[in-house]
């Protein structure tokens, strides 16, 4: 009697179950990057755009630091709040930039548990100068 050792066909099979997982632990990753990104960009963003503010006084000149800032993202989804208005603002005021982003999530099985997207924000709040 012959003893058949057949090893190549039991890494197959613990390779085609180990995969799935493989594979949404790899794509967590990337999304979780992508979220984590964003959320650097949107901060950096708000805080550029401030302090373009807080010497400019020009609502134009803090949309334009924001677009500037925010290259990288996608300029569909990006919404932002500036208060005071430009001609409300003065010497000693507090001016406040907000910028509100949504990151859509691209591993299906993680989207359908925490939706499709993840929305970020970001304020901050300088004295004009």
């Amino acid at each position: 009697m012959k003893q058949i050792n057949n090893r190549k066909g039991q890494a197959m099979v613990e390779f085609v179950l180990i995969l799935p997982v493989f594979l949404l632990l790899l794509l967590g990753m990337v999304d979780l990057s992508r979220v984590i990104s964003a959320n650097f960009v949107i901060e950096n963003a708000t805080r550029s755009a401030a302090r373009v503010g807080v010497v400019s006084i020009s609502d134009t000149d803090i949309v334009t630091a924001i677009e500037d800032g925010t290259d990288s993202l996608d300029e569909t989804t990006i919404t932002y709040i500036i208060t005071p208005s430009e001609g409300t603002r003065g010497s000693g005021d507090e001016l406040s930039v907000e910028i509100n982003y949504t990151v859509d999530i691209l591993t299906p099985i993680i989207s359908n548990v925490l939706g499709n997207s993840i929305p970020i924000s970001g304020k901050t709040t300088m004295r004009v100068e």
